[in-house]
């Protein structure tokens, strides 16, 4: 289809970026095989084509799973996969059938299969705050209301819904009939009526076909904190709901809320629901003030060593139950690399991130240092994964997320995905290394911290211990200066991992290490 591909690309030659397939392989350290992963979100649409369309679809996920694997990756959240009206797929049409552009059921039932003969377990994006306005659910309803039926068929769906005779805010009109609609989000997302029992029934045969048929090994949830607006308590519940629902289908489902709140005391609440994660939006790009792990490299820290010591206990001690899962940006916020300035300093974030507890969100190109232009326009955080300069690579998707979103040159601030395999200190090669290192030392995502004495205010020094085993951390956090630490002052240890976020090299002997900026070390 290389003529389709050639034409295609030359009437979208303003917007068009290329991408090619991943290449070179090397031995990746064995990951235990739990609910504590290295997850990689993918947007469908513009993550890889496989089909000389320029649009993503399933099958060139499928492709690049050897490279998910490489980069550390052993968890693959995907962003709406099912039947929709938009381009992002948040307003669900039909939550059985996978969304045409992407594929077939049996696309994704053969992708899932890849992904677990490579050790990747697979969850997806639920959406259960709202349906689209053109779901069957709604369709029938609105019709029930028009036609005054109360009884039969279509009667039932009306149930499904939050109808209202007077309008407030966040209700829209129904047309037709003096009746208003809840819809919290968009007046083509209707809000469903989460205390329904039907709902609930039909939430929980959506789940058992996700977790059996499809085989996923658990779900992402949408909009947590909107299922009853300002009602946390009820929140909770209907997440309680949700978690007992999948582990009865799937034991060892993973469960991760989207409760993006500003506190972590607000987070924190939801955890006693009982499911296993909820995102920790104090450390990402889209936190409501100053990222942790921005301040934690900012020139407002005098001691950022103390202060990033400080953070993890402090997450140790205010996440009491499940696991953190810590990230620095998603398809909601700005990217990593719009939050963190420069190339040494994009490094150490993802560096930041690799050391925390629990389970880590990568957002795809995040690997790369893709930015978002616009931060007010959501499709230009969710353009395509920029794979390689050459126009006619395979894979490549060349169609943006939304006509008019550029997805030129100019809307990349770093090389490409071939260009940095090439640069053994790229940014790329930074989270491979330090994605990989998790799975060196299970101890970095499941230990208990506990400080230690630091050489220098810059210098954050713990420890975490996890099943009798314990491994000592050393981070370097100035930008500027380079520290030597003696190894005895941490007992008997030697140095396994040192990884550096610049260009300059550290260095090790049997007595000491020698830290450049921004560099971390793991001793054992």
């Amino acid at each position: 289809m290389k003529l389709k591909r050639i034409a295609c690309a030359a009437a979208a030659f303003a917007l068009a970026l290329p991408f090619a397939a991943c290449g070179g392989k090397e031995e990746q350290p064995t990951a235990l095989d739990d609910n504590y992963r290295n997850w990689y979100e993918i947007f469908v649409r513009s993550f890889c084509d496989s089909g000389d369309d320029g649009i993503g679809d399933l099958k060139g996920v499928t492709q690049k799973l050897d490279y998910v694997k490489e980069m550390g990756f052993n968890g693959i959240w995907f962003m709406p996969v099912c039947q929709s009206d938009t381009y992002h797929g948040y307003d669900v049409v039909d939550y059985y059938t996978i969304e045409s552009d992407y594929g077939t059921n049996d696309d994704f039932k053969e992708l899932v299969r890849e992904a677990h003969s490579r050790g990747i377990n697979v969850i997806v994006d639920m959406v259960f705050n709202h349906s689209s306005v053109t779901h069957s659910w709604f369709k029938k309803a609105v019709q029930a209301l028009r036609n005054g039926e109360t009884t039969g068929e279509n009667a039932k769906y009306i149930d499904y819904y939050n109808f209202s005779e007077t309008q407030s805010t966040g209700y829209a009109p129904v047309g037709g009939v003096d009746l208003f609609y809840e819809c919290r989000f968009d007046t083509a997302m209707p809000d469903l009526n989460l205390d329904s029992a039907a709902v609930r029934e039909e939430i929980s045969d959506i789940m058992e076909f996700w977790l059996t048929e499809m085989d996923v090994d658990g779900f992402r949830l949408d909009a947590c904190t909107s299922y009853y607006t300002g009602n946390v308590q009820k929140n909770v519940e209907f997440l309680s709901f949700v978690n007992t629902e999948a582990k009865s289908v799937k034991e060892d489902a993973y469960i991760v809320g989207e409760v993006w709140e500003g506190t972590d005391a607000q987070i924190r609440a939801y955890y006693e629901s009982g499911i296993d994660s909820c995102f920790l939006f104090t450390a990402s790009a889209g936190a409501a003030g100053l990222s942790t792990i921005k301040s934690t490299l900012s020139s407002i820290q005098s001691k950022p060593g103390d202060y990033f010591t400080k953070l993890l206990l402090d997450y140790q001690t205010v996440y009491d139950k499940g696991s953190q899962a810590p990230f620095l940006s998603n398809h909601d916020t700005s990217r990593a690399a719009n939050m963190l300035v420069g190339e040494a300093q994009v490094k150490m974030g993802a560096g930041l991130l690799a050391l925390m507890n629990g389970n880590t969100f990568v957002y795809y190109g995040d690997e790369i240092g893709m930015v978002c232009k616009d931060a007010s326009s959501d499709p230009t955080k969710r353009i395509p994964m920029r794979w390689s300069d050459n126009l006619m690579a395979e894979g490549q998707v060349f169609i943006p997320p939304q006509p008019g979103v550029s997805i030129g040159a100019d809307a990349y601030r770093y090389p490409s995905v071939a260009e940095q395999q090439e640069d053994e200190f790229s940014i790329l090669a930074y989270y491979k290394k330090v994605m990989n290192m998790r799975h060196r030392h299970p101890e970095i995502a499941r230990g208990t911290v506990e400080a230690l004495s630091a050489p220098n205010a810059s210098v954050a020094a713990f420890k975490k211990t996890y099943d009798g085993k314990s491994i000592t951390v050393l981070v370097n956090l100035s930008d500027m200066e380079t520290y030597t630490v003696n190894l005895s002052d941490y007992g008997d240890v030697k140095v396994t991992d040192l990884i550096d976020a610049t260009r300059e090299k550290s260095a090790s002997s049997k007595k000491d290490v020698t830290m450049k900026p921004y560099s971390i070390a793991i001793l054992h």
